[in-house]
């Protein structure tokens, strides 16, 4: 179990505060802690897909590649608002993105909104290619706290290596429009996160990044590892995603996720924790035990057929919880696979 003051700081003293939700995460973090399958408490944070499309062409995204396996579409924002109004006692903050990019769905800063009016946190991932004319302004009054800027490299060059099909300039002139829209209207959110997937093509500009970030008035510059493929990862053993993914890999290991020399990545000790507290769901309904699973044939359930109560303690969510723990569990899941691999 964490510290306290991590409790205090991100649940407690913050605006999104209930003693009902507070009291469910700590049951949350009981169950786990305790690896209980059947679970009386409910998810605190939500993976909630607004929309699996996309402008860009990424090759180590199933999105991008244009793959299929998960049915394409949007959320509508009556089926959005029903699956709030279930888990709003229980939320302490939604992601709004995962598969696609969430600013093609129209209704996004309702969505956010409806959130914060319920008092959710929300955070939202984007590579703001699709940046229409007012976006800034709405992202600010929205009341999103956390944005998450998706921008591989410090020139159009190194930048579409990638990201097939953007424009740097784009990115970061939107990126300029919402600095200035926070300081007209006094906010301090969104968070400004600028997310940079560090691979073999852009690990020389990390300083320039640096530069650039300072530039832009960023709140926070994040240099990530590469995933190598997204839709393979729970899938595929270390040896695998390196082999898949080796045109990607930086050079220097020490800014992979992998280490060339023991061509493995360090196995976690712990266990999942996302069939606890944070199940995904995608723009039709479709509930995967976690955010990193692709293919739709290995979910849990249809929230929008069945109700998320049905679903959180249904044969599929148990003996998830009880493949990851090592226990023989019954019924096959997705879970099992990836606790062979590691977990994500």
């Amino acid at each position: 179990m964490k510290n306290p003051f991590y409790y205090l700081r991100n649940f407690v003293f913050t605006r999104c505060f209930t003693p009902h939700k507070f009291l469910n995460l700590i049951r949350a973090t009981i169950e786990y802690e305790t690896k209980r399958d059947v679970l009386a408490s409910r998810p605190y944070y939500l993976v909630l897909d607004p929309c699996n499309c996309c402008i860009l062409k990424c090759p180590l995204c199933p999105t991008g590649r244009g793959d299929d396996g998960r049915t394409k579409g949007l959320m509508s924002f009556d089926h959005y608002r029903g699956i709030v109004d279930e888990l709003k006692d229980s939320l302490y903050e939604i992601y709004l993105f995962n598969w696609g990019e969430p600013l093609l769905n129209k209704d996004i800063f309702r969505m956010i909104r409806y959130a914060r009016d319920n008092r959710i946190r929300t955070r939202l991932s984007s590579n703001l290619n699709h940046f229409a004319p007012g976006f800034a302004r709405e992202i600010v009054s929205s009341g999103l706290d956390h944005l998450v800027i998706s921008l591989d490299g410090t020139s159009q060059q190194s930048y579409e290596i990638y990201r097939r099909g953007g424009s740097f300039a784009k990115v970061v002139n939107a990126v300029k429009q919402i600095v200035s829209e926070k300081t007209r209207q006094h906010s301090t959110t969104p968070r400004l996160i600028w997310q940079f997937l560090v691979m073999r093509h852009n690990e020389n500009e990390l300083a320039a990044a640096r530069a650039l970030a300072r530039e832009l008035d960023v709140d926070e510059l994040a240099f990530t590892g590469v995933r190598t493929d997204t839709a393979k990862w729970i899938f595929q053993t270390d040896e695998e995603k390196i082999e898949g993914g080796k045109q990607w890999l930086p050079q220097n290991d020490k800014l992979s996720r992998f280490d060339y020399r023991k061509k493995c990545k360090t196995i976690r000790t712990t266990t999942c924790k996302f069939l606890w507290s944070m199940p995904a769901i995608n723009p039709n309904g479709s509930v995967s035990p976690c955010c990193a699973v692709f293919p739709e044939r290995y979910d849990f359930g249809n929230v929008l057929e069945q109700g998320f109560a049905s679903i959180w303690n249904n044969d599929k969510f148990v003996a998830a919880r009880r493949a990851v723990r090592g226990k023989a569990c019954g019924v096959p899941t997705v879970c099992v696979t990836c606790a062979k691999n590691g977990f994500v």
